[in-house]
C-alpha cells in the first residue's frame, strides 16, 4: 500500500518539473535573442564607423584658383577626389588637356591671349564628374606686340602676334638656325598667325615681332619635337578597319562613332588594326591616336555603308 502511494506521489511531480524546464528554455531563448540583437547592432555601428568612415569620400566640388601673372595665368586645382584631367580652351578655339597624373592637385601656367577672351575650364575626376569654370580676361598690351606660342593637337606650334599698332613682320628661328620672316598681311596688319612644324628632338624656338613704330618684342619656347602616329581606314563589308602605326609604340586610340565613345588599348604595339561594325547609311567618326611620346594624330571620317 505504501509503495503504491509513493509511486503516485512521484508521478504528481512530473508536470511541475516539465513546466520548469519549459520556462528555463524560454528564458534562455529570450536571452540568446537579446544577445544576437545586441551583437548585430554593435556590428552595424562599428562597421559604419570603421569601414564606411574610411572609404567614404565627401563628393565636393574641386577648388579652382586662377591667378593672373602679367601676360600669363596660373591655373591651380585642388580636389579631394583624384583628378582625371583638366580641359581648357579660349573662346570657341580647340581644347587643351592637362593630364591628372593620378593626383588631387594640379597647376599649370598658360599664356594669356591678346584682347578680350573667355577662358572655359572643365575639371573631370576619376568618377567622370565634371566641374566647369568660366572667366573673362582682357589683355590690352603695353605698346608692344603680344606674342602667343601654342602647341596644337597635331604637335605643331601656332605663332600668334597681335598689336593695336600695325605690325611689320615676325621672325622665328629654331636653335641657332637662320630666322624665317613672316610679313604682315595687308588685309589685317594687327594680326600675324603661322603654324610651323617642330624639328625632332629638344629645340629652342625664338620669335621676334616688330610693329611699324619699330617697337620689338620677343619670346622663347623650349619644346620637344616628336613624331605622330599615322591613321588609315578601309571599309570591309558592314565594318571599317582602323589601322594605326607608330615606330615608337602606340599608347591609346580614342574615337567616337555616331555619338558612341570607344577606346582601343593594346599596349605598346607599333601597329594596331581593329574591325569596327558600322550601321547602314551614313556614319561619322572622330578619332585620335596617341603614341608613347605623347604625339597625337586626329581625324574626322565620314563612312557611307
Amino acid at each position: 500500500m505504501n509503495q503504491i502511494l509513493q509511486t503516485e506521489n512521484r508521478r504528481e511531480k512530473g508536470p511541475v518539473e516539465i513546466g520548469k524546464i519549459i520556462k528555463f528554455f524560454v528564458v534562455a531563448i529570450i536571452i540568446f535573442a537579446i544577445i544576437l540583437i545586441g551583437l548585430g547592432i554593435y556590428y552595424l555601428v562599428t562597421n559604419n564607423n570603421t569601414t564606411g568612415g574610411q572609404d567614404q569620400v565627401i563628393d565636393t566640388a574641386p577648388d579652382v584658383n586662377i591667378t593672373k601673372q602679367e601676360d600669363k595665368i596660373l591655373i591651380e586645382v585642388n580636389s579631394n577626389i583624384v583628378i582625371s584631367k583638366i580641359i581648357y580652351k579660349w573662346n570657341d578655339e580647340g581644347e587643351n588637356i592637362i593630364e591628372g597624373e593620378n593626383s588631387t592637385s594640379l597647376s599649370k601656367q598658360v599664356d594669356l591671349p591678346f584682347g578680350t577672351n573667355i577662358l572655359n575650364l572643365t575639371v573631370i575626376d576619376i568618377n567622370g564628374k565634371e566641374t566647369k569654370f568660366q572667366k573673362e580676361y582682357i589683355v590690352e598690351g603695353d605698346g608692344k606686340p603680344v606674342i602667343e606660342l601654342k602647341l596644337t593637337t597635331d604637335n605643331k606650334i601656332k605663332i600668334t602676334v597681335q598689336d593695336k599698332t600695325d605690325l611689320q613682320y615676325v621672325n622665328y628661328s629654331w636653335n641657332n638656325d637662320e630666322p624665317i620672316k613672316i610679313e604682315a598681311n595687308a588685309d589685317n596688319k594687327n594680326l600675324i598667325e603661322q603654324v610651323i612644324e617642330i624639328p625632332l628632338g629638344q629645340n629652342t624656338l625664338k620669335v621676334e615681332a616688330v610693329n611699324i613704330g619699330n617697337v620689338t618684342s620677343s619670346k622663347e619656347l623650349e619644346v620637344k619635337g616628336i613624331k605622330s602616329p599615322t591613321l588609315s581606314f578601309k571599309k570591309q563589308g558592314d565594318a571599317i578597319i582602323i589601322r594605326a602605326e607608330d615606330e615608337t609604340g602606340l599608347k591609346i586610340i580614342d574615337y567616337t562613332l555616331n555619338g558612341q565613345k570607344y577606346q582601343i588599348n593594346y599596349g605598346n604595339k607599333t601597329v594596331i588594326e581593329y574591325k569596327q561594325a558600322i550601321q547602314k547609311g551614313e556614319n561619322y567618326m572622330e578619332i585620335t591616336a596617341e603614341n608613347q611620346d605623347g604625339g597625337k594624330t586626329s581625324k574626322k571620317v565620314k563612312i557611307i555603308n
